[in-house]
């Protein structure tokens, strides 16, 4: 990474262009329906429910994931012993530089630092750059964790990842 990132909690004055920063990243790449993008847009939604957390660079916010608040989950089917992240998303403009690595090696310690035994995660089979990040970062596969939804552009395989983090 060429530059140097802070990652933090977002400010409320910030939800509309996080907002449209992950609706755009992942309106860009894939086939999804307006039903989900509405609700990637919903940053102020989210960050009522738990914390979603935004990368920045000299006041140039390029990233977004979330996790949930301490004690709960994202995910119906994650363990109590387990963190779980969703919407991970970079601007077009810093895709390839690092940021989704940055915020993803961040929520790995939030997750040992809570006591997470591991993290877990779910992407569709579409999201191949996402699967390679989450690879290199040492997640492996769950696929008893794996299913399929019915979408515009037909059925979608939905992949789930972990990471093991206890020390």
């Amino acid at each position: 990474m060429s530059f140097s990132l802070d990652v933090r909690r977002i400010r409320s004055e910030e939800y509309a262009t996080v907002g449209a920063l992950v609706r755009a990243a992942y309106e860009n790449e894939y086939v999804l329906e307006s039903d989900y993008l509405d609700e990637i847009e919903d940053v102020a939604g989210r960050d009522s429910v738990s914390q979603v957390l935004v990368a920045e660079e000299n006041g140039r916010i390029l990233g977004s994931v979330t996790i949930p608040n301490v004690g709960e989950r994202l995910l119906s089917n994650s363990a109590p012993d387990e963190m779980d992240v969703r919407l991970l998303g970079v601007s077009g403009e810093a895709r390839g530089k690092g940021v989704g690595e940055a915020l993803m090696r961040h929520v790995v310690r939030v997750a040992r630092d809570r006591g997470s035994r591991r993290l877990v995660l779910h992407t569709g089979d579409q999201m191949v750059k996402a699967h390679r990040l989450y690879e290199r970062l040492g997640f492996q596969q769950i696929p008893e964790r794996e299913f399929t939804i019915e979408t515009i552009s037909g059925t979608r395989r939905i992949i789930s990842y972990g990471l093991e983090v206890a020390r």
